[in-house]
């Protein structure tokens, strides 16, 4: 139900956008089909003259045409007049300028998709409307799509002289952190401008996110904008956005600030200095400037959707764990704060604390790093509220974020029941926490990534080191990038799916680094970054090789690893169609033949599709349940994590007598669904039997948070546990929980009058 109503919030968002007033980011109007007069109302725009610009607009909107007076009610703010004369004005014409302007207006108020419809309508009016491929081009480029730079790369070499098109080229070279061609279009752009009577602000702003990239002083550039127009805010706001991008969140919170402090106007630098507030977990100034971006503009979706997710994180528990030192209990070297979803509390918490501890024990010392700070976990049970606090963030199909110290994630309710190991997905975000604030942020996108992936494989509660058939075909096909340019596999994408063969490709390379030259060496490279090296110096350093000496020798290592499937791959695939023909017609015997081979060619194979379940399902069918139970248990170690499966392979080893075998997958069973109360119970019975309290008292108290209907001798194993840990006082407790809710529950009845004796 939530989706659905965030949904319907979203569209009536969109149409009281078009039907309204709202304000505007400060907007420069490169394109020379403007009309003269509106370029000289926009003059006083860009010397932060506002009163003399409004009243040069009203004049307009009184005596243009309706082209003119649409652009003069937009550049005035009142959206819902705007929109009515671009709608009149493209009632008879096929003028492409009109569906131009009409999307730009779109583009403005955050609608992307509907004025990249209406880019394309101009254009089939004019295929070669200039403004309009611009335009399209920068629509596209919002949405981080790699099409963007190959458009923006042809449009400035067949027109050279066009300042937009070179200044958005220019960002997404900045973006990816190609400096020297970023200031190379700057440049250009910067000389065009002269010629063209056009502001430089733009420019000024992005060659300081360049000067911010490269660890220089921002303020030359700053003085020169300010010269020129001393209200303009976004000399400070666009160079906050390199500091978002390479996840240095407290340094762009200073920078909105002074944003905002010379334009208090510019709502969509008080939104973002709202938003990276929140990523700081400063929820209280958060709450301030979003409010405040709202009142400018009250139809931004990202302001609404994080307004909204603030009154939901306020309904949400908030709990923190202590984190001892595993040499020195008496010694905390960190602190987590854990904020979880009411419904999802109970049940969670007790397995998020176990987690953070692992984590924060064992990242302090692999990363030679302690917290200097709380480190702060968010799971959130609607993915909708997940969505709004990764906004802003490129990737996609997102499990999770990581903003320094702050790390959310969709909780297991968020997702179909099993979907994702949300066990790995914590310590993979975990990991980041340490990695990010070890360097200060300074390390690029693919190497934080990758060691993530590294420690999901190597130190977290999934084995599974399985590369999907998309990635494979990659490393096939030489999709790769050098690893000094894998950054733009993530941030710039040039094809579907490149975003997680980046993540894999960076999880290998970490932990080819780790297998030939050692853990230390990834530290080592950590340890570079943090001092501004770049990748290839921190290579040079770490195992002295250069980046394409590098290449090479990880080219090998991928052909030794995978190097007989890849040559095979089409066979593979042929022989997994045979597999799913068989199944059709219950063919068994020809499953289990096929299945065998499968898994003697690809064995880590034990996501989706894998063979196997296939294996042990033919097994069964045959009548052979402990072969079957034994397959199981070979996917299991592996890092199989299919729900169903896992329960089932319980079920069979509890029959079989084999209680010590089925414990660890139990345990594996609650990092993928842990709503499964049988298996909390089997497990809290089992850690009673052991004389593991800890352990017990976790399964009860999930228990007890998912309100079971047997809530009486959930208590009582909590009250079982505190009396092996020689505190009868709780244990009468919770003997007196459980008779509340059961009066003539007879086990808590005997346990209460034991308890009593011993008095």
């Amino acid at each position: 139900m939530r989706r659905a109503e965030h949904g319907s919030c979203l569209l009536l968002m969109l149409v009281l956008a078009l039907s309204s007033g709202a304000a505007q980011a400060f907007t420069i109007h490169y394109d020379l089909d403007r009309s003269e007069s509106l370029r000289e109302c926009d003059r006083f725009v860009y010397r932060g003259k506002d009163d003399e610009a409004n009243e040069c607009y009203r004049q307009q909107l009184q005596s243009g045409d309706l082209l003119e007076r649409a652009d003069a009610a937009a550049a005035l703010g009142d959206i819902r007049q705007a929109n009515k004369f671009y709608r009149e004005a493209s009632a008879n014409s096929t003028d492409p300028a009109i569906k131009t302007h009409w999307a730009s207006l779109y583009l403005q108020t955050h609608q992307t998709s509907d004025a990249e419809a209406l880019f394309r309508e101009a254009l089939l009016y004019d295929r070669s409307w200039l403004p309009a491929r611009i335009g399209l081009a920068e629509a596209l480029s919002e949405g981080f799509e790699g099409q963007a730079r190959e458009t923006l790369r042809e449009l400035t070499v067949e027109y050279p002289d066009n300042v937009h098109a070179l200044i958005l080229l220019a960002r997404i070279e900045l973006e990816l952190q190609n400096l020297t061609d970023a200031r190379g279009l700057l440049n250009r752009a910067l000389a065009e401008v002269k010629a063209q009577n056009l502001p430089p602000l733009e420019i000024y702003a992005l060659h300081a996110g360049a000067d911010l990239l490269e660890g220089k002083s921002l303020k030359p550039w700053i003085e020169r904008a300010l010269q020129y127009n001393p209200q303009y805010g976004d000399i400070y706001a666009i160079p906050a956005h390199f500091y978002i991008i390479t996840y240095r969140y407290r340094e762009a919170v200073d920078l909105y600030q002074k944003a905002v402090a010379i334009d208090p106007d510019l709502a969509t630098a008080h939104r973002d200095l709202g938003i990276n507030q929140l990523r700081v977990n400063n929820i209280f100034a958060a709450r301030y400037h979003l409010q405040k971006a709202y009142d400018l503009d009250p139809f931004d979706a990202q302001t609404i959707n994080t307004l909204r997710l603030l009154d939901d994180l306020d309904k949400m528990r908030v709990s923190y764990v202590d984190v001892p030192s595993p040499d020195d209990p008496e010694t905390i070297i960190g602190r987590v704060l854990i904020r979880l979803d009411s419904e999802d509390a109970d049940a969670l918490e007790p397995y998020v604390i176990d987690l953070a501890i692992q984590a924060v024990q064992l990242f302090t010392k692999r990363y030679d790093f302690a917290l200097l700070r709380p480190m702060v976990v968010e799971l959130y049970h609607d993915h909708d509220d997940f969505g709004v606090r990764t906004v802003s963030t490129p990737g996609i199909g997102l499990l999770g974020v990581t903003f320094g110290y702050l790390t959310a994630m969709d909780s297991p309710k968020a997702r179909a029941a099993g979907s994702f190991h949300w066990g790995s997905t914590l310590w993979h975000e975990m990991a980041h926490v340490f990695t990010l604030e070890a360097t200060n942020h300074k390390l690029p996108r693919w190497f934080s990534e990758g060691l993530s992936v590294y420690e999901e494989w190597n130190s977290g509660p999934l084995s599974d080191r399985e590369l999907s058939i998309e990635v494979l075909t990659a490393i096939r096909d030489k999709q790769l990038l050098p690893v000094d340019a894998l950054d733009q596999g993530f941030v710039r994408p040039s094809y579907n799916g490149q975003v997680q063969v980046s993540y894999m490709q960076a999880g290998l390379v970490c932990d080819f680094i780790a297998q030939r030259w050692g853990h230390a060496s990834l530290v080592s490279m950590l340890k570079g970054f943090a001092q501004g090296q770049d990748t290839g110096e921190a290579l040079s350093e770490a195992i002295g090789l250069d980046s394409k000496a590098f290449d090479a020798l990880f080219e090998e290592y991928l052909m030794v690893r995978f190097g007989d499937l890849l040559d095979t791959l089409d066979d593979y695939l042929a022989e997994v169609r045979q597999l799913e023909r068989s199944l059709q017609f219950d063919d068994w015997v020809s499953a289990e033949a096929l299945a065998r081979d499968l898994i003697r060619r690809y064995p880590e194979r034990i996501g989706a599709g894998n063979p196997y379940q296939v294996l042990a399902a033919a097994l069964q069918e045959q009548g052979n349940v402990d072969a079957a139970i034994e397959v199981l248990l070979d996917w299991h170690a592996l890092g199989g994590h299919d729900p169903d499966a896992l329960l089932q392979l319980i079920v069979d080893l509890r029959e079989a007598g084999r209680l010590d075998e089925a414990v660890p997958v139990m345990e594996s069973l609650n990092w993928v669904m842990p709503y499964g109360t049988d298996v909390h119970r089997w497990l809290g019975e089992h850690y009673l039997q052991q004389q593991e309290p800890e352990l017990a008292l976790r399964e009860f108290n999930a228990l007890v948070g998912m309100q079971v209907d047997d809530l009486a001798s959930a208590y009582l194993g909590k009250a079982q546990a505190a009396l092996q840990q020689d505190d009868p006082m709780t244990a009468r407790r919770q003997v007196l929980y459980a008779l509340e809710t059961a009066p003539f529950y007879r086990p808590a009845q005997q346990l209460l009058l034991s308890l009593s004796a011993g008095e």
